[in-house]
């Protein structure tokens, strides 16, 4: 097989978004036959066979440019879904399209159960995104990693997907009362889902999402690519899995990105803190590795207070001095929480060495839902906290 990507000293290499392969290169002046017999194949390639899906072309459509996909669903039959990649009318709509990891439980089946539990939980109804068609494509990468005789060729395999849903708006876009409203009803569909056994695992800003209905802003927790489920027996959890600038302080230890820490509700609530608007420092942190990021985080955790937003100093709004009171009181519940954490893996190694008695603690990954709800009291509980929510409720 011929692969025409990147090419150096006579190595050619193939990516996709399961990995890099590296195949040999041929030299075509000295075999030229070899290589007008190539050219001669690839002449007759259909669009399929360029490694384009069948069921996904682009057509023309009253001058616009568009993905047409006309594919069976069980429910609605055949789907004729046009999606515009040009277009400012979207019809209140959105599609994700993604390359997902095959051996991961889908999206569609998490949002199934999220749906179900919904139906039950007043926390999560209305606060988790309405999926209104999805597909989950041919193709899968592992069958050129087949065709390669690469070993395991689908361990990492990922297949494309396309999921509609209703149109949403970030959370930045919201400042005061509102902010805090939206981001307060995101967390607490995020802790009942947890402990009804959806594990989010990814979140930061652009999952943290709202529409307005009856003139009320409602928060949606959003995007469920990574998540997993209790009682799937596929990953469970200590993946290398997140948005790294917003993955807690646990996860970005040379540990945790072996997959020797499993993933918790306190790394995903520790994830909902929101940063100062002016400050970019995320923009900073995106382009790090984990590690790096990590002793980025540590350093801002401690000089927090320098990164005091300018316009603080001169506003008269009571909301804006309250978030910001807010957002150092939950870095200081982070900052006890994981001294107190540090406490322990002390002690546990001085037991471990004979210094001292004991009975040998286990820091490991048994958390239970007693410990779900001491974890949110202890941001709830805060005097940041109290008088924000009462701000807010009196206005």
């Amino acid at each position: 097989m011929f692969v025409a990507n990147l090419a150096v000293d006579d190595v050619t290499w193939y990516h996709d978004r399961q990995g890099t392969v590296q195949c040999s290169g041929i030299n075509f002046i000295q075999d030229l036959p070899r290589f007008m017999v190539l050219l001669y194949a690839l002449q007759r390639f259909e669009v399929h066979d360029w490694d384009r899906n069948k069921d996904f072309l682009p057509v023309q459509v009253e001058g616009k440019r568009c993905h047409e996909s006309k594919i069976q669903d069980n429910d609605l039959g055949t789907v004729d879904l046009l999606l515009y990649t040009s277009h400012d009318e979207r019809d209140g709509m959105v599609a994700k399209i993604f390359w997902g990891d095959e051996g991961r439980t889908s999206e569609p089946k998490i949002l199934d159960k999220v749906e179900k539990i919904a139906n039950v939980h007043s926390t999560v109804q209305g606060h988790i995104t309405e999926l209104l068609w999805h597909r989950g494509l041919t193709n899968p990468t592992s069958t050129i990693q087949e065709v390669f005789g690469v070993p395991e060729p689908t361990t990492g395999s990922r297949v494309l997907y396309i999921l509609v849903f209703r149109k949403l708006y970030p959370i930045p876009k919201l400042y005061g009362k509102e902010l805090f409203d939206v981001w307060y009803q995101c967390i607490l569909c995020h802790f009942t889902l947890w402990k009804e056994g959806v594990y989010h695992r990814d979140i930061n800003l652009g999952n943290l999402m709202w529409y307005r209905i009856n003139g009320r802003l409602i928060g949606v927790l959003n995007d469920y690519d990574l998540s997993s489920l209790a009682d799937d027996p596929g990953p469970r959890g200590n993946e290398r899995t997140g948005t790294v600038p917003f993955m807690a302080l646990e996860r970005l230890t040379p540990e945790a990105q072996r997959g020797e820490v499993k993933h918790l509700y306190r790394h995903d609530l520790e994830s909902e803190s929101f940063l100062p608007g002016k400050s970019r420092l995320l923009d900073e942190w995106a382009t790090l590795g984990a590690i790096a990021c990590g002793k980025e985080k540590l350093f801002f955790l401690f000089d927090r207070f320098s990164y005091q937003p300018p316009n603080l100093q001169t506003s008269q709004s009571d909301i804006g001095w309250s978030l910001w009171d807010l957002l150092m009181d939950c870095f200081q519940v982070l900052d006890i929480d994981a001294y107190n954490r540090r406490r322990r893996i002390r002690h546990l190694h001085h037991v471990q060495q004979g210094l001292m008695e004991g009975s040998g603690e286990q820091l490991d990954a048994k958390e239970t839902i007693a410990d779900m709800d001491h974890m949110l009291s202890k941001f709830t509980g805060t005097m940041a906290w109290v008088k924000l929510s009462n701000l807010s409720a009196s206005q």
